[in-house]
This record gives structure tokens, sequence and C-alpha cells, in this order.
């Protein structure tokens, strides 16, 4: 067991931290030269081909899975979650899934709570939550056209609005969901999951953090990114609330100085390299230390 810092002065003891987020909590790319990324091979070459016999057929899908689960897992040991346990010497357990949304990630920690997969031990345990953007969903798979680049059929995933939908051949369609869903409707959605998330784990009596991946709190890059006017009537007073109460449980100073903010270099899909992560899971780790 580990002392280290909590909230408000005060410590905590844990042998294990669990984490949860999106690809730059997940380390994605960072095995990309020693593997051939699985989810890369093309739509059109994972269906059925003419003459493929059905078991030909799932054992190439069955392949391409296991592929990817071993490659997330080689990348998790070299993402920033694992340095950052590695600096405060205890176990690190990297729930972390390429495109997560926030609602992914409450569903997962609540599976989690569940018993499913993974069971969180509140006396030895804490988990760290990874802030992502904000235009992303939660779905579920319901056609075929979404099994291979969603996941299991019929099974929930993230789906990462501008980036998605243009590797499937539709780059259209981001900018009318974008239009009917709407901007401030993400935005909004985006922090009441984050607060839902932090009354999720109060309710259960689970420890937690929150980290920043992004400077998802940068109010003049949304203003002249989207034109939200973060005045209006009751959006404007519930953001401000959220933010606030969101601000409490950040670990100190990553708030400004999020992952996004410390990429020594970019890999090819715009992620952070293998020292990136390797530096800021140090320094992460070192503002817990007591």
């Amino acid at each position: 067991m580990r002392e280290i810092k909590y909230h408000n002065g005060e410590t905590i003891k844990v042998d294990g931290l669990h984490f949860y987020g999106c690809s730059y909590v997940a380390g994605q790319e960072l095995m990309d030269e020693e593997m051939p990324d699985p989810m890369g091979i093309p739509l059109k070459d994972m269906k059925k081909q003419k003459g493929e016999t059905v078991e030909s057929y799932y054992k190439r899908k069955l392949g391409r899975e296991l592929l990817f689960k071993k490659k997330m897992k080689l990348e998790n040991q070299l993402s920033w979650p694992q340095h950052m346990c590695n600096t405060l010497k205890v176990r690190s357990y990297n729930h972390g899934v390429h495109g997560a949304s926030m609602t992914f990630m409450k569903a997962k920690i609540l599976s989690h709570i569940m018993g499913e997969e993974y069971e969180i031990d509140r006396d030895k345990e804490a988990i760290v939550i990874g802030l992502t953007g904000f235009a992303r969903e939660m779905i579920f798979a319901e056609n075929e056209n979404f099994y291979f680049e969603l996941g299991r059929y019929g099974s929930a995933r993230s789906l990462v609005v501008a980036t998605d939908f243009e590797r499937r051949g539709d780059p259209d369609f981001a900018r009318k969901y974008l239009g009917l869903k709407g901007v401030y409707t993400l935005f909004w959605h985006f922090l009441h999951e984050i607060y839902n998330i932090i009354n999720l784990c109060k309710t259960y009596n689970i420890k937690f953090y929150i980290i920043p991946m992004l400077d998802v709190f940068n109010i003049k890059w949304y203003k002249k990114q989207y034109e939200i006017d973060f005045e209006r009537p009751m959006f404007a007073s519930q953001i401000k609330f959220l933010e606030s109460e969101i601000d409490k449980y950040i670990i100190e100073g990553t708030k400004l100085d999020p992952l996004g903010s410390n990429i020594i270099e970019r890999l090819p899909r715009g992620h952070p390299c293998a020292e990136s992560h390797k530096l800021y899971g140090k320094k992460v780790g070192e503002k817990l230390l007591t």
C-alpha cells in the first residue's frame, strides 16, 4: 500500500489505480511500428468474400480482434498511466479505449462497480478519469456496417463524430450530425456526464481523480471554433457550476497542463509519442507523492 495525495490536503493509501479514458490513456499508436494496426484494414476487405466459407470468415474476424487486443495490451504498458504508477510504485489497470466518450467511460466504470470484467477494490484502489473531447457519443452497433468499425455486433461503442463517419466513407454526415444534434447539446451533455461520473463514484464510495487529456475547458477556443455563446440563459450558469464542481477533483496543476500540451512529437495519426507518455506519466505521478 502506498500513501498518496488526495483532494483538499488529504491522503489515501492504495496499491493500484484504474484508468479510464480514450486513446491518450490507452497509448494508441505506440506499437504501430512493431505491429500493423488491425483496425486499419479497409471495411471492404473485412466483409465475407465471395466463395469464402463461414468458418474461414469468422476465423479471420477473430484473428483481427485477438491481434488488436494484444496490441492494445502492449501499448498500455508504454502509456503514461503505467509510467505514473511506476513513479508511485502501485499497480496500473488501464481500461482506456480508442475514441471513448465520457458516456462510454461512465458505462465502463459502472460495469466494474457491478463486478463485470474487473472489480474495483474500494479499500485498496482508486480510479483516474482522463477527460476526452466533447463531440463523442456512445452507441450500440445495431447493423453489420458498424461491426468492423465499432466492434462486436450489438455491443456498445463510442463514436467520434468528426472522424468515424469520414472513415466509413461519409464525411458529410459528421457535419450533418453536428448540425442536427447541436454543439450546445454535445458540450452540455459532455459536462453533465463528467458530473454523473463524479456522483457515481461518490455513491459507491470510490476514490477518484480527474485529469484532462486535452484543454477541454478552453472557453476561448470553443467560442472561436464553434461560435458557442456561453452567456445563454441557464446554459451559462450551469456550465459555470459544472466546471467548478469538476475542478474540485482535477489533479492539481493538470487542468492547464494536460497531456495534449506536453507532446514532444506527434505520431502519424496525431497521438503522443512514447517519450511524451513517459515524461507526462512521471510528472503526474510526482504530483501525488507525499
